[in-house]
């Protein structure tokens, strides 16, 4: 059964709202680093997870102006992207 798109957007609200200051700051620091915090790699599949919940937590929460997207020189984006 599939589920419908309200379904999995209160889904993801609900696991937005659980996640801590301090569960944000591993998340965007695996990201950053490519690995957890024991130093094993991230799969393809968890870098993009991660970096999804720390986009939609800093949404939530920070100002436009303190979010990821914020501080990445311009074109970063095009050159991650390829």
């Amino acid at each position: 059964m599939e589920k419908d798109d309200s379904t999995v957007d209160a889904a993801l609200t609900k696991l937005v709202d659980q996640i801590t200051p301090s569960i944000y700051a591993s998340l965007k620091t695996a990201v950053e680093l490519g690995r957890w915090g024991n130093g094993d790699r991230l799969s393809e599949e968890q870098l993009e997870n991660s970096l999804q919940m720390v986009i939609l937590y800093e949404a939530k929460n920070l100002k436009s102006s303190e979010r990821i997207e914020a501080t990445l020189p311009n074109g970063c984006g095009d050159k991650i992207l390829q």
